[in-house]
């Protein structure tokens, strides 16, 4: 691989938050065996079930990390946006992919040979300590989804899963996401058309905007104080 390419995917790797302190040569080094791989809006990058050789890397774009049920609803686990990688737990545990990635936006990406991550992931501990810490988020999010399921109100579970979706949504005070109404509303455990009507209602507000498939929060304060409020009334 030519040097520039080396170097420009060994400096993008640094400013991930997973190598963000493991030394640049250790990344040069890693980074001769990447590659830079495009995709259009649709592709499906692997289906739960496949075989786990690859961790990804986005550069550019929007993936969405979803699970099918009955081949007609799917359920969002989580929109990775620019900078965030995906196909850890999988790789570094030997199992198959436990979800299916989505391109919901023409992407580009980092992908890194299982063996390659794995010698950085060993050798660098690191990595383990961001890849540990991220999985209990994970585990404390889907605790808390199965609270919200029995105690929130329609409005407030749906509230939760639109901002735990959103990508940088705990740092920012608006965010943009790509989701069919559908699939969000199968990931809150509503039916499409309770979703599209508080959805509605939330546009109407000016708390979000909608546009082909994009979903814009434009208040999160409005959405934190209906979570807040609706856990009060129960």
């Amino acid at each position: 691989m030519e040097q520039a390419k080396i170097g420009a995917i060994s400096s993008f790797l640094k400013t991930t938050n997973i190598f963000r302190e493991v030394p640049l040569p250790v990344l040069e080094e890693a980074a001769e065996h990447c590659r830079i791989s495009r995709h259009k809006r649709g592709t499906i990058l692997y289906r739960k079930g496949d075989p786990a050789s690859l961790m990804y890397f986005l550069q550019q774009g929007y993936v969405m990390e979803q699970v099918y049920y009955r081949e007609s609803v799917d359920v969002i686990i989580k929109v990775k946006c620019p900078g965030d990688y995906f196909g850890e737990t999988a790789v570094m545990t030997d199992m198959e992919y436990l979800n299916t990635a989505l391109v919901t936006e023409d992407s580009s990406l980092v992908v890194m040979p299982k063996g390659v991550f794995l010698q950085l992931a060993w050798s660098n501990h690191t990595i383990c300590q961001v890849v540990i810490r991220e999985l209990v988020e994970r585990l404390t999010n889907s605790a808390q989804n199965m609270v919200n399921s029995m105690y929130l109100d329609a409005p407030g579970r749906l509230a939760f899963t639109l901002l735990n979706l959103m990508p940088g949504a705990g740092q920012a005070r608006s965010g943009e996401l790509r989701v069919t109404q559908s699939s969000l509303a199968a990931s809150a455990g509503m039916a499409r058309q309770t979703a599209a009507a508080i959805l509605g209602e939330w546009r109407k507000a000016g708390w979000i905007s909608t546009d082909r498939g994009r979903l814009s929060v434009l208040d999160l304060d409005c959405l934190l104080d209906l979570i807040m409020n609706s856990e009060l009334r129960c």
